[in-house]
């Protein structure tokens, strides 16, 4: 779905953009980022939502979405690597989940509250396709298979975040912390630069810690040569001692 025609969002200046000059187009039928859901879809169908999309450049730090602002589309992630979470009273956020390329932002508006229910922003240049929700819609009606595998998405999705309520209410600190570094471990292994993207902060949002506590933990852990820690950057060394941390909870 990812069309090198785009527009950019300049930062700091919402609604402003700036038509990137590319002389390279690739419409959907060419697309070589589309997510399986996509593979399902018959060439009139590829064209027909190539006519319904936008495509927009989100620069590094740029908000995508605002929690509980009117949701007009469904953002496709052609490119790109975004944080997704709670806003909370105190500017004490909750992170939920990174969505990477070929991830959506948005679907549960298309049927539930035409609102989004999280924020999101981009944690690298990303490149989002904005698909006009009535298009999508049709889309799901028509095509059983393009429906199953979006359903399938959603299944793996809601998965994750009910384990996230399990260890953010049921686990101690560390098994929290141990919790949110085997995710973006995970996450790591298709983003080797994921670490880089996060602060200790984001990584504190995570967990459900203060930054205070999770820059002492991880303190902990390195001196027990559970991590290794360089700048930004966290590698884990013991993976097994790390999921006994999270098992104890």
């Amino acid at each position: 779905m990812f069309d090198r025609r785009l527009v950019a969002v300049e930062p700091k200046a919402c609604k402003k953009f700036l038509m990137l000059d590319i002389s390279e187009s690739v419409s959907c039928r060419e697309c070589t980022k589309s997510a399986r859901c996509f593979k399902t879809l018959i060439p009139s169908e590829l064209d027909f939502i190539n006519q319904n999309k936008t495509q927009i450049l989100y620069r590094k730090g740029e908000n995508i979405c605002k929690q509980g602002a009117f949701a007009s589309y469904v953002l496709y992630i052609s490119d790109g690597l975004v944080k997704l979470y709670l806003d909370t009273p105190h500017n004490k956020n909750i992170n939920l989940k990174i969505l990477k390329t070929s991830e959506f932002i948005g679907l549960s508006s298309i049927y539930g509250d035409n609102i989004y229910n999280y924020s999101t922003v981009a944690l690298k240049d990303s490149y989002m396709c904005l698909l006009e929700k009535d298009s999508f819609r049709k889309l799901l009606i028509k095509n059983g298979s393009f429906a199953s595998e979006i359903i399938k998405w959603y299944c793996e999705n809601e998965k994750q975040l009910f384990k996230k309520i399990q260890s953010l209410g049921n686990k101690q600190m560390p098994g929290r912390l141990a919790d949110t570094l085997i995710y973006l471990y995970e996450q790591s292994l298709l983003e080797d630069t994921l670490f880089m993207h996060l602060s200790r902060k984001d990584i504190a949002d995570f967990a459900g810690l203060s930054t205070e506590s999770t820059v002492r933990l991880l303190k902990e852990l390195k001196d027990d040569k559970i991590i290794d820690l360089n700048g930004k950057q966290i590698k884990i060394l013991d993976k097994e001692k790390l999921k006994e941390i999270s098992r104890r909870g």
